[in-house]
């Protein structure tokens, strides 16, 4: 039997990964290199290549609930973010709901709807307040405006943190490559990616909030990406209600 050939695009991916993350994240790495295995995923990202609304259908409804109220509230935009020297943005906490809602659209490729909307939300909520335990976190307090003011200001530059998400994304895009088999763009790679990197990036500073740190680390980062990427291996009819 001929050995199974890999990319040299995903092993140079992986190999960064590795060299920066060591042993703690070979199973981030395995986790992001089995997604294509999942239907779901193969969906998600072909899906993603279209634009918004053909996937992700009316979702005016959802941000208009508590948690998406109170981001938009206590986030700023990128350039008043740049000014400020905040690190989380309004957008990219916008894309964290984005890949959730993609996530559902995956499964189920429903566009109407309020139940997938409750469905993305209680998600979201569990995702920031458990992280990869999301599935078994109960639902949290919504957060105010108060939280975002602090979680827009946790540092991402300690520890080698944000390099080593870059370069999970990187591996993930890759990856996400061989699905689609689109060229990915050299600065911001594909939309799915940037969802999923973003997530990986808002939970991890949520998990430094939660313990009282002002910077995330990479075991931060590394929770941020196990716990998006257990997402997108999780049917939502698996989720508690």
């Amino acid at each position: 039997m001929s050995p199974t050939l890999v990319n040299p695009a995903v092993a140079d991916a992986r190999a960064a990964l590795l060299e920066l993350g060591g042993r703690e994240s070979t199973a981030i790495a395995a986790a992001i290199e089995g997604l294509p295995s999942i239907p779901a995923f193969q969906v998600m990202a072909t899906a993603s290549q279209a634009a918004r609304p053909q996937w992700a259908g009316l979702v005016d409804d959802l941000f208009e609930r508590p948690l998406l109220k109170q981001a938009k509230a206590g986030l700023r935009n990128a350039l008043m973010s740049t000014l400020t020297g905040d690190t989380l943005y309004r957008n990219v906490f916008f894309s964290f709901a984005d890949a959730v809602i993609l996530w559902h659209y995956g499964y189920t490729q429903e566009r109407t709807g309020s139940a997938r909307l409750d469905t993305a939300y209680r998600a979201m909520r569990r995702l920031l307040a458990g992280a990869e335990t999301f599935a078994d976190t109960a639902l949290p307090a919504e957060p105010d405006v108060a939280y975002f003011h602090k979680l827009r200001r946790i540092k991402l530059t300690r520890d080698r943190a944000y390099p080593m998400l870059r370069r999970a994304g990187r591996l993930l895009g890759t990856v996400e490559a061989e699905v689609t088999q689109e060229k990915l763009h050299a600065v911001r790679g594909s939309i799915l990616t940037s969802y999923v990197t973003f997530s990986a990036q808002v939970i991890a500073m949520a998990r430094a909030l939660r313990a009282e740190r002002d910077a995330i680390d990479r075991n931060d980062v590394l929770h941020g990406l196990l716990a998006i990427t257990s997402l997108l291996r999780t049917p939502p009819d698996a989720l508690p209600a």
